[in-house]
């Protein structure tokens, strides 16, 4: 045979061993992503993965604008000293909030997250970690969402399926990705900005002053907010405004949607 035949043969062999190779490296890939995906997933029928009950792809900042409901938002990933005091001032006042809560911190002070579920507020879904989700990719977007709804669902049974972006970062991705878990991507109306720790006169005059029908209204466990929030309550009802959970602020805007035939 000569040179070029060889050569000839070898190059088939080597484009027919090469083609054996890049099947077996994917045959392991789809193998070692379903052994993650069942690790991941343990809980996965209580799940609607594949996004069944429409939650919704758009970004929901604000309920029914005819009605006179707000809602109170609290964002935590710290606060821990704080929110004893916060949790009696809102038991005193018979009102009940939405606690977004971090995976990370859930799983320092469980008896927190418990105490917040066993008072009748919501405990919803504020990522496994603080981290920036519009910079995550696919994978670690939905892990985000995923491995904090576990974690939270071993502490209180039943989180809420909002879920609040970290650094209220929002695009098309991240709530695809929180609706295809089943979550609906909650964002606010009215920001506190009360991390920057202005004066609790500041922060009483930035929920008033923009009080509206169908009004959330994002705070975070801070000493100022705590002082505040009294003001902000009889504020709010003496305005006329009855103060919901999110999930329920949300179902006062379905009720009004017609059912399909």
């Amino acid at each position: 045979m000569s040179k070029a035949g060889r050569r000839f043969v070898l190059v088939c062999i080597s484009a027919k061993a090469l083609r054996q190779r890049i099947w077996i490296a994917a045959l392991f890939s789809i193998w070692l992503a379903c052994l993650i995906l069942a690790a991941a997933l343990p809980d996965w029928r209580s799940l609607d993965v594949l996004g069944l009950s429409s939650p919704g792809l758009n970004p929901v900042y604000r309920g029914d604008p005819s009605k006179p409901l707000m809602s109170l938002s609290v964002n935590v990933d710290w606060g821990e000293e704080v929110l004893p005091d916060m949790l009696d001032i809102l038991g005193k006042y018979g009102v009940k909030v939405t606690f977004f809560v971090t995976g990370r911190w859930a799983v320092q002070y469980p008896e927190l997250v418990k105490r917040m579920a066993e008072e009748g507020h919501e405990v919803a879904n504020h990522g496994m970690r603080h981290a920036r989700p519009t910079q995550l990719s696919d994978w670690d977007l939905t892990m985000l969402i995923l491995e904090n709804h576990n974690l939270l669902k071993e502490i209180v049974d039943a989180p809420s399926p909002l879920f609040a972006p970290p650094y209220g970062e929002v695009d098309s991705r991240v709530t695809a990705a929180a609706a295809a878990l089943g979550y609906r991507t909650i964002m606010w109306t009215i920001d506190t900005i009360d991390w920057q720790e202005p004066s609790v006169e500041t922060t009483i005059a930035r929920v008033m002053n923009k009080a509206q029908n169908g009004g959330i209204v994002l705070m975070h466990p801070k000493v100022n907010t705590v002082r505040a929030l009294p003001a902000i309550i009889e504020g709010l009802r003496q305005k006329g405004f009855k103060l919901l959970p999110v999930g329920e602020l949300l179902q006062e805007i379905d009720l009004e949607q017609p059912r399909p035939a």
